[in-house]
Formats: structure tokens, C-alpha cells, sequence
């Protein structure tokens, strides 16, 4: 694994810009794996350091930052990364590790590294049958945004989904105490067979995938910024390096859905869920899935269901 690793190994330049040239978007693609792959070894060899936050209550009501509803794994490659959590901050260096677990509030801050090296983190993320992988960068002081992605639906999305979990949850078996050396050993080889089954899947998906480059990015990106209350078909395509219309036009003619109404779409079963699953109020629900308020909240989920979430609730919440 190790000569396979430096032979695709290259320096490493983060000017890029988040959409370039197809031979720069290649060239990304490349690193981005060989970045990957060297955290596998890392971590099958213990020269990598995995954090695991412990999740001390199972919901968090509104306040800054955000959460996913599938865990997220953060790999550092440049500078560093610090998470603020209700309970604590942690600081991510590089060649670190940090795999959160779903329904934590997180609030991330970035930046260079002491002697200057530009920030610069992949992250992985598996949720409803689909993978993503993506390098990130600095795009303003303090501020991470998406450099390079790549992410697919897969019947390997499930599997890399619930060893994630699986692996988060080791940290939760006693917050009180410090994991013990076999459940990090334990939650080091779940997290390493995650990243390896990641490689396979992108490797044999960008092989097969015959969508429109541009339209799986865009997929992913409102995947992982729902709860983002400026996430626009304007700033999805900022991010993409196209035009609003643009993006907009073939995001239709591919997938036959207005971007806008998938945006809703997805927002409004992330909604269902919380409403479902969780004890969070109205207001609380319509913040998390980045609606900008809660009456037009109520207005597109009224449009869906026939119902007001409250309602909507009665009928299926699993929580009391």
C-alpha cells in the first residue's frame, strides 16, 4: 500500500480555485485520493491520531453552528481545524483525524499552519444511499469552502454509513471515562475500512458515471449545506464556477426537478425526520433544515403534506 501511496504522492498546491480546468479538476482528484489513502495506512499503522467527540445528549436546540443527521469524518491535511461543541473545542492538526457523530452542533473554524502552509481538510460523508468525498480550502479568513468533491449514489453509501456510526458510538458508551484501548483500536480499523471501501466506490464510480460532472457536485453540495440559510442556486454556482442559469437550465434537463424545488424537497424530508425523531420545537426544526423562517417553513411543508408540521408530528413522531 505504502509504494502504491508515493508513487501517486505529489507537492501540493492549494490556489486552485473551487471549479477549474479539466486538467486541474483531474489533477485534485488525484491528490485527493492519494490524501485519502495516506490516512488508511496512518491509521492501520497508528501513525494517525483519530478523535472521537463524545455526544453528551442525543438532540441540540438551536444555537451556532449546525449538525448532520449521518456522521461526518474530518481528515486534516494543512493548517489546522477547530470544532466548537456544546461541551467542548477541539483543534484538529494535521495529519489528524476527527469523526463527529450525527445530531452533534458543531461550529468550525480554520486556518494556516505555523509556518504558513495554506488550510486545507477532506472530508467524508455518507447519507440516503449516496457517498461524497471533497477537499476543502480557506476561502476567507476563518472560513473553510468546498475546493474539490466527488460523490455518488452507491449501494456502498449504507455500509460506509453505518460503520461511521458504528465507530462514534464507541465514544458514547461512558462520556465519564476515557475509551479504552481496544475500542479505539476497534474504531481505528472501522474508519480505515470506511476510507478504503470510499476509494473503491469513487474509483469505480467516476469509471461508470455517465451524469454530467457538474450535476452530481451540485447534488452533493446542497446535500451537505441544507441547513446553510444562503444556500441559493447562486451560491451553489459560485461554488461550481457557472452561472446561475446555467446550472439551473442543466440541473433541469438532467434530472427533469428545478434545483430551488430539490433544495425544498430535501429540506422538507430532513424536516420530516426531526419531526419524527427528535424533541425539537417547530422553530428549532425549521432552523436546522435552513428554512429562513419558520412561517415559510410552515408554507412549503403545508405544500408537501397537506399539513402543518405539528400535525404531521402527531401522527408519526416516534419521540414524546
Amino acid at each position: 500500500m505504502t509504494k502504491i501511496l508515493d508513487e501517486k504522492r505529489r507537492s501540493i498546491d492549494f490556489s486552485h480555485q473551487p471549479l477549474g480546468t479539466a486538467l486541474q479538476m483531474q489533477d485534485m482528484g488525484v491528490r485527493m485520493r492519494a490524501h485519502v489513502g495516506d490516512f488508511v495506512s496512518g491509521l492501520m499503522l497508528g501513525t494517525r491520531t483519530l478523535h472521537l467527540p463524545a455526544l453528551p445528549v442525543p438532540w441540540v436546540s438551536q444555537g451556532d453552528g449546525h449538525f448532520h443527521l449521518a456522521p461526518q469524518l474530518f481528515m486534516q491535511i494543512a493548517g489546522w481545524t477547530r470544532f466548537r461543541f456544546p461541551h467542548a473545542v477541539v483543534t484538529l492538526q494535521a495529519g489528524e483525524a476527527m469523526l463527529i457523530p450525527s445530531k452533534l452542533m458543531h461550529l468550525e473554524e480554520v486556518g494556516p499552519g505555523s509556518a504558513g502552509e495554506p488550510f486545507c481538510n477532506a472530508i467524508v460523508f455518507a447519507e440516503d444511499g449516496a457517498v461524497s468525498c471533497h477537499l476543502a480550502h480557506e476561502v476567507s479568513p476563518g472560513t473553510p469552502a468546498v475546493m474539490y468533491l466527488e460523490g455518488y449514489h452507491n449501494p456502498q453509501a449504507l455500509r460506509i454509513e453505518t460503520w461511521l456510526d458504528d465507530a462514534s458510538k464507541l465514544a458514547m458508551v461512558n462520556t465519564e471515562q476515557p475509551i479504552s484501548d481496544w475500542m479505539m483500536v476497534q474504531a481505528r480499523a472501522l474508519v480505515a475500512s470506511v476510507l478504503a471501501c470510499v476509494l473503491r466506490t469513487l474509483d469505480e464510480e467516476k469509471a461508470e458515471s455517465s451524469e454530467p460532472a457538474l450535476i452530481t457536485r451540485a447534488r452533493v453540495l446542497v446535500q451537505n449545506d441544507l441547513v446553510n440559510h444562503q444556500l441559493s442556486v447562486q451560491a451553489i454556482a459560485t461554488q461550481l464556477g457557472c452561472t446561475a442559469d446555467y446550472l439551473s437550465h442543466l440541473f433541469y434537463e438532467v434530472t427533469g426537478e428545478h434545483l430551488v424545488a430539490s433544495i425544498n424537497r430535501q429540506r422538507i424530508a430532513r424536516a420530516a425526520t426531526l419531526l419524527k425523531e427528535s424533541p425539537l420545537s417547530g422553530k428549532e426544526v425549521a432552523w436546522a433544515c435552513g428554512f429562513v423562517s419558520q412561517s415559510y417553513f410552515i408554507k412549503i411543508f403545508r405544500a408537501y403534506f397537506n399539513m402543518t408540521p405539528m400535525v404531521w408530528r402527531a401522527e408519526h413522531a416516534t419521540v414524546s
